[in-house]
């Protein structure tokens, strides 16, 4: 016998990037057929228990628990469950312009629909369930954090490694090169070490200077000051004290602030203020 639980979004939102549409979960009856059918959205479901097959294109495949099954916008497709053990599953249906980047991510297309082991998204799903039963204003937003917990479990396990993974050894040091300067900029406003940053990031620091230098073409701390002084001098246009400019790009002395200000721009931040005003 067929027992099918369906919630849909009370609050949906034009224009999201991604978002929820309605979410699902039946216990199918034996040979509970679907389809063939073509959709207008992304439709995905992840087995809880008992088998089924999923047919794609010219392909069938066979489905337990853990394994999803995803159904794109303008493809052929039909599902049914197994004879003797019908299938338990979750579904959620969703659309918006971020979904095709994320199923890149995932490595989900017409031609690779299904991703076996994925059942962490089962815990996605049923919170977005919970959140559109309780039907607050906040659902959607909500739904649209857990979709996003959702596809990283897929992407987790249908890509165990990230796709630019795949780039040799000097594609992955610049991205740790990458990695380590975007950590600078997090640290605008704190004081910070060599040291430090190594420990955070799980390298020797004499290997992350050297690495870091030879993608940015300078030292962390030398790259980090450039990084504050830029930004002081967007600060100096501002209605801020010099002590205040200098909270704000990891200086809590006003005084060796503009010492190493006017040591890297020529003048103190007094006189690039008297500067601008000429």
């Amino acid at each position: 016998m067929e027992s099918i639980w369906l919630t849909v979004n009370p609050h949906p939102r034009e224009g999201d990037e991604a978002s929820v549409l309605f979410t699902g979960r039946s216990q199918t009856a034996p040979d509970h057929r679907i389809g063939p059918q073509v959709l207008d959205y992304v439709l995905v479901h992840t087995v809880e228990a008992g088998k089924g097959y999923f047919r794609c294109g010219d392909r069938e495949y066979e489905l337990g628990p853990g394994d999803s099954f995803f159904i794109l916008p303008g493809v052929l497709h039909g599902y049914r469950s197994d004879e003797r053990d019908p299938w338990l599953y979750r579904w959620i249906a969703c659309r918006g312009p971020a979904l095709a980047r994320w199923q890149q991510r995932a490595g989900v297309s017409p031609e690779r629909p299904v991703i076996y082991a994925a059942g962490e998204s089962l815990r996605a799903m049923e919170a977005v369930a919970a959140a559109f039963r309780e039907g607050g204003w906040t659902a959607d937003f909500e739904a649209s954090g857990w979709l996003r917990i959702a596809w990283s479990a897929w992407m987790k396990a249908n890509r165990p490694e990230a796709p630019e993974a795949a780039g040799g050894r000097e594609e992955a040091s610049a991205r740790e090169a990458d990695r380590a300067a975007r950590w600078l900029h997090a640290q605008l406003d704190r004081p910070v070490s060599i040291a430090q940053m190594a420990q955070e990031l799980g390298y020797h620091r004499t290997h992350l200077s050297k690495l870091f230098r030879r993608h940015h073409g300078m030292s962390p701390i030398r790259y980090l000051q450039k990084l504050r002084m830029e930004r002081a001098v967007v600060l100096l246009q501002e209605a801020l004290t010099v002590e205040e400019v200098a909270a704000s790009v990891g200086y809590a002395d006003p005084l060796y602030f503009s010492k190493s200000f006017k040591k890297w721009m020529g003048g103190t931040p007094s006189d690039y203020r008297k500067g601008l005003r000429t």
